[in-house]
């Protein structure tokens, strides 16, 4: 069983937890939540886990920072993890914007079901 390790970043602890429920369905493979955060203030505080990191699942619309905002923040906190959107805003320019700030990819929640842990592996196997 491959093993993939996560962080949850969402201000909702409803849908981190909808997150979690879906990710241990998927057969074959295992995801660590490594840490959880509703906000990216203090993020740093985790930076334990930037060897281990595999994958970042960010929010967009949180309090304080943004998850726009953040991307360049993780990305210096955590360079050797993926991260993923996973937003309610379904804007062709947010979307673009996320990817060019540096997200690998964009995930609607109303599809995360669906797509989320093929996105996942997809990049956590090249």
């Amino acid at each position: 069983m491959k093993s993939i390790n996560v962080a949850l970043i969402d201000d909702s602890s409803i849908y981190r937890e909808l997150l979690k429920m879906i990710l241990r369905s998927v057969p074959d493979y295992k995801f660590n939540i490594l840490f959880e955060a509703e906000t990216l203030v203090g993020i740093e505080n985790q930076q334990q886990h930037h060897e281990n990191l595999d994958v970042i699942l960010l929010d967009i619309m949180m309090p304080d920072i943004d998850g726009v905002t953040g991307i360049p923040i993780l990305q210096h906190l955590f360079p050797k993890s993926t991260i993923i959107m996973v937003s309610d805003v379904e804007s062709p320019e947010v979307r673009a914007n996320c990817i060019e700030k540096g997200a690998m990819s964009y995930v609607i929640k109303s599809a995360v079901q669906t797509k989320l842990a093929s996105e996942i592996i997809a990049f956590c196997n090249n």
